[in-house]
């Protein structure tokens, strides 16, 4: 099935939502949003080690217009700007608009149609005047290239794929590094 529509954005993390409230405060209802994962919140739905939190006092990393005087703490945690995310997406009924688990494959410019033309990870293909990329620099995990990484005997992780993470526990002198599950962290921590 082919669809037109006025706008497309990519991504549902501050960029992304913003721009869809943007997108309906201007009375434009004729757009969609794709979202690769299950969810909203981009690098905050991401990334879910022990102790992501914010670098930037909260207050400031909020949205002008979605201001949060209640923030529990000066430099949120990751699981409190997820939650905020989410709020601002159920309180501007945004989901209804989000296709999730649906990513961007291909962006073509049709000069002569003056649009867009996308391709999914399902298939579809997608039309649209404007493409609106609110994808983030942090979207693809990238590690570094160091020398020796490729013989490398341990664990190699990057924070936003961790299905498991490492555990340092300190006894005496002595620290075990453990691999441990996210949930088993959640009860250590």
């Amino acid at each position: 099935m082919n669809q037109y529509l006025k706008a497309v954005i990519v991504g549902t993390g501050f960029g992304g939502l913003g721009q869809a409230i943007q997108l309906e405060k201007a009375g434009i209802r004729d757009y969609l949003v794709l979202e690769k994962a299950q969810d909203v919140g981009g690098t905050w739905r991401d990334n879910s080690y022990p102790g992501c939190e914010c670098d930037v006092e909260t207050h400031l990393y909020s949205l002008s217009y979605e201001q949060k005087p209640d923030w529990p703490r000066d430099f949120a945690t990751r699981s409190e700007i997820f939650t905020y995310l989410s709020n601002i997406a159920d309180k501007h009924r945004l989901r209804s608009k989000i296709r999730f688990g649906v990513g961007l494959t291909g962006a073509t410019w049709e000069p002569d149609q003056c649009r867009w033309r996308l391709s999914t990870t399902t298939g579809e293909e997608l039309f649209c005047q404007f493409l609106i990329s609110a994808v983030g620099g942090l979207h693809v995990p990238r590690l570094p290239e160091l020398p020796g990484l490729e013989t490398f005997k341990g664990q190699v992780w990057h924070s936003s794929l961790a299905v498991t993470a490492v555990l340092a526990v300190t006894a005496g002198a002595k620290t075990f590094i453990e691999s441990a599950s996210a949930e088993r962290i959640r009860k250590f921590h």
